[in-house]
Order: structure tokens, then sequence, then C-alpha cells
């Protein structure tokens, strides 16, 4: 049986100010006006209501407003083409926390049942308008108010100044080196597997076959490596500071490890360069392919969450920059980026040498994403409230790479070599959901 506040919520009552709350939503009229067809919002595990067991929501959207919402029949269920489905709880958090459901999306506590991933995510702002408009219902019905859980603010500290610490001993001659820790494990694998040279990679065969491509073939090609080698350049401009502060904190097996980690990134720019100048021989001003929501995450966003490192050390704007550079950056657009485009480089047979490269790249960038979990991983133990930092970084994080996948494709009515847009989203979505639940698990 459902307690009173769950009754309250999701009374009938509830319902009919729900619907309310939408038709009065400026917010809803401008971002849903592209959604006109019924949506099931359904409980995962059923909701017993008043002795009668409740499938979920039945919305009847049309172009930005509400026609119907009432309960969901199991007919329902089987002829609506949108199904969401999470436990009572989730629905719960996303109505009176109002949590981001893109980023529960990601973390695989909504889950999609029925849909296109694709138009799902081009309609996260009239998702975020609808969600609103239950909140405010939520309100409206007095004996179901409850406490408001995300009370604390996650903004950013005001700066300041570290003061400069004496060195008293060093960990080499006090206890000695971990060697089993899991950083040094790390470098251990960037000796053993990290030493490649861009220099010596061939890439006559790629340059005979760049003159074979279309002028779209080209351009799509130059797009995507002009993603690839700025973000290779920003993270190698804005890793120094994550180390300063790790060497700060005498965590020396975790600075050995970043040294290596440092390099790679920059081997990775050369490599791109490498292949730029080879093969392309084009004007090298390609940041015109740099879009608004691009520039937002890698050149600001990047950027302001590292630097902050130099003024604030504290384990929030740790975390911060972690999430920032690691799970989104390298962990979220990087690595689908990387693996969508060495699929089809395999699977069209072509640039032989930019192909070698990405699958050393490729192996790379997993240590660093290792490195990126145990580093958020550890701070999460020793501060637990930084959970809700996680949660509100992440999920605007997230948010801003979908655009960035978003604007890759919106200037071309066909991706050639195969490329599609709903792989891309699909398995950034997986990647992100697995390492979610890692960072959110008690082991």
């Amino acid at each position: 049986m459902a307690t009173t506040s769950k009754i309250a919520l999701f009374s009938t009552e509830w319902m009919n100010l729900w619907k309310e709350s939408i038709n009065n939503s400026e917010a809803y009229k401008t971002s849903g006006k592209n959604w006109d067809e019924p949506l099931v919002l359904k409980f995962k595990e059923g909701l017993d209501l008043e002795h009668s067991q409740v499938e979920g929501f039945w919305l009847n959207l049309q172009k930005g407003s509400c026609k119907e919402i009432r309960y969901a029949t199991n007919e329902d269920v089987s002829k609506t083409k949108v199904i969401l489905s999470a436990s009572t709880e989730v629905w719960e958090s996303l109505i009176k926390e109002k949590k981001d459901p893109l980023f529960l999306l990601m973390q695989g506590l909504l889950k999609l049942e029925k849909g296109s991933l694709l138009k799902l995510t081009s309609e996260r702002a009239s998702a975020k308008a609808l969600l609103e408009a239950a909140s405010e219902a939520g309100e409206m019905v007095q004996h179901a108010k409850t406490e408001e859980i995300m009370s604390e603010s996650t903004d950013v500290a005001s700066p300041v100044k570290q003061m400069v610490s004496k060195r008293t001993s060093l960990a080499t001659t006090r206890r000695g080196l971990d060697m089993d820790s899991f950083p040094m494990q790390l470098f251990q694998r960037s000796k053993q597997l990290g030493v490649w040279d861009p220099a010596i990679i061939s890439f006559e065969a790629d340059a005979q076959q760049w003159a074979t491509f279309t002028d779209l073939e080209k351009r799509v090609l130059l797009h995507l490596t002009s993603m690839f080698i700025a973000g290779e350049e920003a993270v190698t401009l804005d890793l120094l500071p994550l180390i300063q502060t790790v060497a700060s904190e005498g965590r020396i097996e975790e600075e050995i490890y970043l040294t290596s980690f440092l390099w790679e990134e920059a081997k990775h720019t050369e490599f791109f360069a490498l292949f730029l100048d080879k093969v392309v021989q084009a004007d090298p001003m390609i940041e015109s392919f740099h879009g608004p929501a691009y520039k937002r995450l890698f050149y600001d966003q990047l950027h302001e969450a590292l630097e902050r490192l130099k003024y604030d050390q504290s384990p929030e704007s740790q975390l911060i920059a972690s999430v920032t550079y690691n799970m989104i950056v390298e962990g979220t657009l990087a690595e689908t980026g990387y693996e969508a485009y060495y699929n089809m480089l395999t699977d069209n047979d072509m640039l032989p040498g930019l192909r070698e490269g990405i699958g050393l790249l490729k192996r790379d960038e997993s240590r660093h994403i290792a490195y990126g979990l145990y580093f958020i991983k550890r701070l999460l133990n020793e501060h637990p409230h930084l959970i809700k930092t996680l949660e509100a970084e992440t999920g605007k994080l997230i948010e801003m790479a979908l655009e960035v996948v978003n604007e890759i494709f919106e200037p071309y009515d066909v991706m050639p070599f195969g490329l599609e847009k709903e792989w891309y989203l699909n398995y950034a979505t997986t990647q992100f959901s697995k390492r979610m639940k890692k960072l959110l698990s008690s082991d």
C-alpha cells in the first residue's frame, strides 16, 4: 500500500492539476510544439493506489498543450509508441526534487522502453517543462508537500587562495611507493602499451586515398578531425592544474601515472597534426567547424573547471574537474567519437595510417577514463556529500555533450560512410550508464 505522500502525489486530483499546470506553462508551449503523440510514464513495479494497481500515466500531448492525463491501461501500454519507465522512487525524485530526466536516462534509472532515443534527446527541453509542471501541481496539493531534499547549493565556492605549505618529508623515503595501487598499475600499462610514436606511422596510403574522396566526404572527415585535434589540445593544456593538485596532497603514485597521462594527450595532439599535414594538406584554419555547443564545452567549461583548481583545491572542485574532463569530455564524447570513427575506417577499409593511430589512441584513452573513475570514486568515498555535486554536474554536462553530438550531424542531410546519430546517442548512453552505476555502487 502506498504512503499518504504517494497517494497525494499520484492522485487524480494531482493529475488534473498537472494538466492545468502544463497548459499554463509558457516553457512547454514553446518547447513542446513539435511533440504531437501520446506518452506513457510507467511505474516499473506498478503502483498500489487505493487498492487499485496503476501502470502509470497516459498523457495526450499535442503541439505544446496537454489534452488529457489519466492512469494508463494495459491497452495504452501496448499501443503507445513512446514509453518511459522508472521505479516509484525515481518518479518521485524527478517530480519533487526537480531532477534532470536526461541525467537519469543516461544513468539508466529512467528507461526508454519504446520510442526513439534520438527524438527523445531532441525534446529534452519539453521533458523538463513537463516535470516542472508536475512539480508545481504537487505543490498545489497541500497535504502532499514534502521536504526539499536538494536544498544545499552546488554553486561554485568563492575563490580561496591556498597558502604555500612546507614540505616535511617525501613518500619514497618515508613509506616507499605502493606498487600495487591502481594508479601504479595504470602506469605500468602506460609504459607497456602507451609507447608508440605518431611520427613513424605511414600516411602515404591515406594521402592517395584522400584524393579519391568526394567533397562531402572530405568535409565530414575534416569536420570530425577538427574536433578531435582541438579536443586533444584542450585536454593537454588543461590537465596541469589537476596534476599540481594531486601533487600538493602528496599522492605520488597518482602523480606518477598522470605524468604519462599528460604525455599521451600531447602525443594524440601530434598525431592528428601529422595527419592534417601529410594527408589533408589544407589550410589549418579549421576552427570554423567548432559550433557554439562545442566551444561552450571545450573552450569554456573544461578550461574553467580545471583552472579553478589553481585557487580552489577543495574536494568539490576536484570532483567537478574530473567529471568534466574524464567523465564527459573523454568518457562520453571522445570515447564515443573514436569508437565510431575507428569502426567507420575499419568497415570502409580506408585511411590505414589514421586507423592505426586511432586504435592506439583508444587504448590510451581507456586508461585515462579508468583513472578518472578511480579518482571520482575516491573522492566520493572520502566525502559522501559530494554525490549531490556529482549528480548536478553530470546532469548539466551530459546535456552539453548531447548538444555537441547534435551539432555534428546538423549540417548534413545524410552522413557518408554509414555514420548514424542514433548510434552515437545509444553508445554514449550505454557507456555513461555503466560508469555511473560503478561510481554509485557500494563496492
